[in-house]
């Protein structure tokens, strides 16, 4: 008996979600191995996908609540607590309830690419956004930590919105809204999980833009980190207006860029 589909029409169809109860049988009884490995295919495309959208639902567990009394939550965090030079950026969003931004993660967990298809993502679908920066002056005369919750506090007075509830990557922001503080924030709560990564994306540029500034340290690729030849371009040929100047090595440093 002749197939009634090519296998080039079968894999049209499962491409598209183009069929029927009916069709998907009559697919799952054709022997034909071309058929078998493109119904193969579409079931661990369909088993990824489920897998993605549960893990969605159980990341957005903590705003559903705000969203369904119709309050806004904000999602905060920082990146840049760790490096050598260059300012702490911390990002503050606030997402609609009905939002499809399935694939947010914790920055750290995602490519430069996905974390670039994201961010715009995050940036069509939120109802605000802001981003603060705080200096490596700012970080210098009032140490990292509290830098990055000044910075914090910036990035919530800074939206045009202002939340009913704050959920924040464990840290304590100076502003009097109520606020839920996380360990790992960033891969438990959706919101938190769209500010690192605009957070990310945010300074990631700006490194970009200070390796041009600074062409020795090459910023663009260690964004201000102690790798090999960073120490290197200290000691050759000494500190920039980025570097913290309260950080070891940097203190070490007496020459000027």
């Amino acid at each position: 008996m002749k197939n009634k589909y090519t296998i080039k029409d079968v894999k049209k169809i499962l491409l598209n979600n183009d069929f029927d109860k009916t069709t998907m049988q009559e697919l799952s009884n054709d022997t034909r191995t071309g058929v078998k490995k493109l119904l193969e295919q579409y079931y661990k495309i369909q088993t990824r996908h489920q897998e993605l959208i549960d893990k969605f639902h159980r990341k957005e567990f903590l705003e559903r609540p705000f969203w369904d009394n119709n309050q806004f939550v904000a999602g905060v965090d920082e990146v840049g607590r760790g490096p050598l030079a260059g300012p702490v950026v911390t990002a503050a969003v606030i997402l609609p309830s009905n939002n499809t931004l399935y694939e947010v993660d914790d920055s750290k967990k995602l490519s430069r690419s996905k974390r670039e298809e994201l961010y715009k993502q995050i940036c069509d679908q939120a109802i605000d956004i802001s981003v603060a920066v705080g200096s490596s002056k700012l970080i210098d005369t009032e140490n990292i930590y509290h830098a990055t919750e000044l910075t914090m506090r910036d990035s919530i007075n800074r939206l045009y919105l202002k939340p009913d509830h704050i959920l924040v990557d464990a840290m304590t922001i100076p502003v009097d809204i109520e606020q839920t503080k996380l360990i790992k924030g960033d891969a438990k709560s959706l919101s938190i999980g769209a500010a690192s990564i605009v957070a990310k994306v945010s300074r990631d540029r700006l490194m970009t833009m200070y390796g041009k500034i600074y062409p020795e340290f090459n910023f663009e690729q260690n964004d201000g980190y102690g790798t090999k030849q960073h120490l290197q371009a200290l000691d050759k040929v000494g500190r920039t207006k980025i570097h913290r100047l309260s950080f070891s090595p940097v203190k070490k440093i007496n020459k000027l860029y």
